[in-house]
């Protein structure tokens, strides 16, 4: 018995995440799951605080207080109306994205696409259009099929489409996004062992042949 406070970039159905919560409940279900959803930075500081348990969130970190462990990885995808000139190509090039309107979210994973995105394309002849908007990841989907602009998403975007938006994968990415858990050291909960005892488990099954 007990609980588990979980601090989440966003829920996904059929995810990797969302896999693993729904096994750790089935296994624990005298553990009560608590979710909050924030950018990483402000996951990060719920877990210094004590706030939170556990927060899994997009990128690789070295943290000098904080435990932390890469747990999945997923392609990076661009994301564009189905209407788009390149939507009907097989993949896509950060060249072929260069001059296009990026949509990102101030919550989630937001901040962390902007950066990407400006690191990705600095050095030329002007940086990258990119608006930034308070809305939820479904609604900023939405605008992409509207024809807003194009966005950046994760691979498990892909369980959930969204009318009128298609995926392809950035063929020039120099590998996939890394997923990590953040946990302090000081947290000694057994709801969280048993939690990364799954995530272990569900791992080696899918780098199983």
């Amino acid at each position: 018995c007990g609980r588990l406070r979980i601090g989440i970039h966003g829920l996904i159905a059929g995810s990797f995440l969302d896999t693993l919560l729904a096994g750790y409940r089935t296994s624990h279900s005298g553990i009560a799951i608590e979710m909050t959803e924030a950018t990483a930075r402000d996951a990060i500081v719920q877990v210094r605080s004590c706030k939170i348990d556990v927060a899994f969130v997009v990128g690789a970190f070295e943290l000098p207080d904080c435990h932390s462990r890469p747990i999945w990885t997923e392609a990076l995808m661009a994301a564009l109306p189905v209407d788009h000139p390149l939507a009907d190509q097989s993949g896509v090039t950060w060249d072929d994205l260069s001059a296009e309107q990026f949509l990102v979210r101030h919550g989630g994973t937001g901040p962390q696409v902007q950066d990407h995105i400006v690191l990705r394309l600095a050095g030329r002849w002007s940086p990258p259009a990119i608006r930034r908007f308070e809305v939820e990841r479904g609604t900023l989907l939405s605008m992409v099929a509207q024809g807003f602009g194009v966005t950046l998403v994760g691979e498990a975007s892909g369980l959930f489409p969204t009318a009128g938006v298609v995926l392809l994968p950035i063929t020039d990415e120099p590998g996939p996004i890394v997923f990590s858990a953040i946990w302090s050291p000081h947290n000694h909960s057994a709801a969280l062992r048993n939690l990364f005892a799954l995530t272990g488990e569900m791992s080696r099954a899918t780098q199983s042949p």
